[in-house]
């Protein structure tokens, strides 16, 4: 049968059966195309089959370790083998004239197969063949896997000191792991895009065709001097300098060093992108708009309120600065004491203004008018007749105004003679602004 399944029927599985199935389960073989289909990575499981040398002497022992051997042909499949108690293996003395190269293999051989006679697992010590550059042997038979290379110096013996392990001994070993998982080793191609490996400690990626190496940095941001350039737009990294760093194609970019992109007071005063934010000096948001900054809206609101608590004298015919002495609400805390508010803000206000006069005398007319930057704005000037009683006049307008701007409530009287506000006295002249939008 060509579809074969593991411990499906009653009878009838074969051992070849339980291996190519169960290879499904290792990380494919990649060194030719063909073999990724049906053929596993063999190799040990990470830890196993520890060497260690006899000092002064010839001998050495394999530790314990577990292995998976994948057979050479296509559909012998995977062996799966253990050593549970460590194999001791002697190296033969060295030739007198020539060094030599020993290898130490995991072997399985199997009958139906190779053609051995044997059908077993062991740890074997291959002899290689002495010369004046030796070259690494190749074992006889059966299905392989290469644990060690051992050199042997001419005339090494153990009655001559026997081998130097430290430096004879080179490590043959790699590992394979569950389908899925990151192979710690390097050295071969990836079988699928999305494979992971350790390379020396650095993650790296198959992306169908090569390795990539993966930013080191946890959530994808690798430290100062890990990239030259980046992989993907939207990419970020630290530069020396701490910062945070954002690929955008074709160079690194500096990015707001606050957490989440919005710049504290003063550390930005041109934006990078549209929808860029940052903080203002008095804590609000700005958010950039491409040209400039503009107050986010949501906390938008700032306030002012001043009254007038005590009598104004006001003389005939002269537009006066009225004097207001209480406070009532002054968010941005840009009334001054000369009467006037700085504005904190660019944008629409609503200012307003109302101007009570004293009842008397009730000729002419009474007027309340607000000035910004010192002239009086026409549309935000009101006039009434005097009445009988005590006068209010004023109103509200919508100014835009700059930062730094100045803003003023006048009043103007025409009785002929000089005449008093009222303040303090349950009829306040007030001044009033709000901000409403950039």
């Amino acid at each position: 049968m060509t579809v074969r399944a593991a411990w499906l029927t009653e009878t009838g599985q074969t051992r070849e059966d339980t291996r190519v199935t169960l290879s499904g389960l290792l990380t494919p073989n990649a060194l030719v195309a063909e073999n990724i289909p049906l053929k596993a990575r063999g190799g040990i499981v990470p830890g196993g089959f520890a060497l260690t040398g006899a000092p002064g002497g010839m001998t050495c022992t394999v530790g314990t370790g577990r292995a998976f051997v994948q057979g050479g042909r296509t559909g012998q499949g995977v062996y799966p083998v253990a050593v549970t108690e460590p194999e001791s293996l002697t190296v033969e003395d060295g030739d007198p004239t020539h060094q030599r190269i020993d290898l130490v293999e995991l072997v399985v051989q199997d009958s139906a197969y190779d053609g051995t006679a044997d059908t077993v697992a062991r740890v074997r010590l291959v002899k290689g063949t002495p010369a004046a550059t030796p070259q690494q042997p190749v074992g006889p038979d059966g299905s392989t896997l290469p644990l060690y290379r051992i050199l042997v110096p001419a005339g090494a013996s153990a009655g001559s000191g026997g081998l130097a392990w430290d430096s004879a001994v080179a490590n043959l070993r790699y590992a394979t792991v569950a389908l899925g998982g990151i192979v710690p080793s390097a050295g071969f191609s990836g079988a699928y895009a999305g494979q992971y490996r350790d390379n020396a400690g650095v993650l790296e990626r198959w992306d169908g065709t090569a390795w990539v190496a993966y930013p080191k940095g946890v959530g994808g941001i690798p430290p100062a001097g890990t990239l030259t350039a980046g992989s993907y737009a939207g990419q970020y990294q630290e530069d020396p300098t701490g910062p945070l760093q954002r690929w955008n194609g074709s160079a690194w970019v500096a990015y707001p060093k606050s957490v989440g992109g919005i710049a504290p007071s003063g550390a930005v005063a041109t934006g990078g992108y549209p929808g860029q934010y940052r903080e203002d000096s008095a804590g609000l948001l700005q958010r950039w708009n491409g040209s400039a900054w503009s107050y986010a809206e949501g906390r938008t609101t700032l306030l002012l309120s001043v009254s007038q608590t005590s009598e104004q004298s006001v003389v005939h015919n002269t537009w006066t600065q009225m004097t207001l002495q209480g406070t009532d609400v002054d968010d941005a805390g840009a009334w001054s004491g000369s009467n006037t508010y700085t504005v904190p803000r660019a944008g629409w206000w609503r200012v307003s203004g109302s101007v009570t006069w004293l009842m008397q005398p009730s000729t002419g007319s009474r007027g309340g008018r607000v000035y910004l930057n010192g002239n009086g704005v026409a549309r935000a000037t009101w006039l009434v007749g005097a009445g009988p009683g005590a006068t209010s006049v004023g109103g509200t307008a919508l100014i835009r105004c700059a930062v730094g701007d100045k803003l003023a409530l006048y009043g103007l009287q025409n009785s002929g003679s000089t005449i008093i506000t009222l303040g303090g006295s349950g009829y306040y002249t007030n001044f009033a602004a709000e901000w409403l939008k950039s």
